[in-house]
């Protein structure tokens, strides 16, 4: 049998306030969920306002309510997240759901959401997947980064509060041979739900830290050998098809916000400044667009 039997919610399951867990068990795997069927349900406050990007900012924010937690979305980005080592506190799935379960979710309490929980949460009466309440791991300082002589390809971001450049900025840095990500201050968080959704959990694995002051990190950045590229439309810049590098140069490539770019202040501090050539009547790629060609760039510009 693969449905799970599900109990409509009866007095006795919510007295004077207080929500009493009623557990349905899929059948085809042995799991037992917890049914949940009033969208105000206590129990899964953690995944209230996901579609909410900036009070869920606030929420998971270092002063919010939520602080220490983050929402994996897809049995993909919660299986990489295990696989990266956060620690799995919950899950919520659609009652409704068939297929089987993550393997990891035997150990968490399971919330079995009906439809009207799910139109709260996900905006949509049927939800496909899975989400995720993960406990975050103690970040490391950008020192500490920067100290690792193993790393030798970092991506600096500057103002890049947008999740879906930043999700693919950090795909990208995955699979493109990035070995850390630094952070300003006013970046958006990189385990925000979208940003992980949007790389696919890829960039669980790779290390990042937030500078507390993007000036003093960017010298930072110099003062431990390490060459800063700013990437930029200006057509004066050097061609990013003309860099050369050794397997052991230590490289950064810094790159700004979708319209702005990066501040005055940053292109300042570079070593150099890279431009990607363009042809027609455009005069620069997507953020996340730019970042794929130039760490294949940079790939490539070790094996020169």
């Amino acid at each position: 049998m693969k449905y799970c039997q599900w109990n409509s919610p009866t007095p006795a399951t919510k007295l004077a306030g207080v929500f009493v867990a009623v557990c349905v068990r899929l059948y085809e795997n042995g799991y037992v969920l917890i049914a949940v069927h009033d969208p105000n349900d206590p129990r899964i406050d953690v995944f209230q306002g996901l579609r909410d990007k900036s009070l869920r900012q606030l929420r998971e924010g270092p002063n919010g309510d939520l602080a220490g937690v983050f929402i994996a979305e897809g049995d993909i980005v919660i299986e990489r997240a295990i696989a990266a080592g956060y620690r799995l506190q919950s899950a919520l799935i659609d009652a409704k759901r068939t297929q089987p379960l993550p393997t990891q979710f035997d150990e968490v309490d399971v919330f079995a959401a009906s439809n009207a929980v799910l139109q709260q949460i996900a905006g949509y009466p049927s939800y496909r997947g899975a989400l995720g309440c993960f406990y975050r791991k103690e970040l490391p300082m950008a020192q500490e980064l920067l100290n690792e002589p193993l790393h030798k390809s970092f991506v600096v971001v500057e103002g890049v509060n947008n999740p879906t450049n930043l999700g693919t900025i950090i795909r990208c840095a995955a699979g493109l041979d990035i070995d850390a990500l630094l952070l300003s201050p006013d970046s958006i968080d990189p385990l925000s739900r979208r940003c992980c959704r949007v790389s696919m959990g890829e960039g669980f694995a790779l290390p990042y830290a937030r500078f507390s002051d993007i000036r003093e990190g960017l010298t930072a950045i110099r003062d431990s050998g390490i060459e800063l590229l700013a990437m930029t439309p200006d057509e004066a810049a050097t061609d990013l098809a003309t860099l050369t590098y050794s397997a052991a140069d230590r490289v950064a490539i810094m790159l700004g916000a979708e319209g702005p770019g990066l501040s005055e202040s940053a292109l300042a501090s570079a070593t150099r400044r890279i431009q990607i050539p363009m042809s027609g009547n455009s005069d620069s790629l997507n953020v996340g667009s730019a970042a794929a060609v130039t760490f294949y760039a940079l790939r490539q510009a070790r094996r020169s």
